[in-house]
């Protein structure tokens, strides 16, 4: 399975774990046996509905649901985020799923709150930290190192996404920059 999913360049379903498998490397494996060897194996990154990926491809390591791969994002964007942004940044980041599975993950979580304002939060410092770390194993315990470079990069790439997605935003303002102005003499 490691194999198969070194040698793709995106998250994979299940199925296509099966089908390659046997394509690949004449192994016939069943849908629920893919299922049982990826979903507790740590090397493969939970990216959606079935699907699996390596953290090269995107998803992050540990979570295995929406809402725990929302609280990396809310902890490592060290700000509270609109559900839009969040959801551009978990689909940017290689999830898949429905933006209403989203609502729901973050909306039932325990530890993500809704602002007034409109955003999502998460607490922040180092014992909700330390407590994160323990719910979602995202790097082993001992490894504190290895979890401070891997939330600093995805905070750097949450900054690079938020920038991009308010760029493209700022753009469809634009409506002059696409030749959309109906309002030409």
């Amino acid at each position: 399975m490691y194999a198969i999913a070194c040698s793709v360049p995106a998250p994979v379903h299940v199925l296509d774990f099966v089908r390659l498998a046997e394509r690949d490397y004449g192994r016939k494996l069943g849908r629920s046996t893919a299922n049982a060897v990826l979903s507790p194996d740590r090397r493969f990154c939970w990216a959606g509905s079935g699907l699996y990926a390596l953290y090269r491809h995107g998803p992050l390591p540990g979570p295995r649901n929406l809402e725990e791969a929302s609280r990396l994002v809310l902890i490592a964007a060290d700000r509270p985020l609109t559900i839009d942004a969040m959801d551009y940044c978990l689909k940017q980041l290689g999830y898949r799923y429905n933006v209403g599975s989203l609502r729901n993950a973050i909306s039932r979580s325990a530890v993500i709150h809704w602002q007034r304002d409109g955003q999502w939060a998460h607490a922040r410092g180092d014992e909700v930290e330390r407590e994160l770390r323990r719910q979602i194993p995202v790097v082993p315990e001992r490894q504190q190192d290895a979890w401070t470079v891997m939330r600093d990069a995805l905070a750097r790439r949450i900054r690079e996404l938020i920038a991009q997605r308010t760029e493209r935003l700022r753009d469809l303002s634009n409506l002059n920059r696409f030749g959309l102005d109906w309002n030409e003499s």
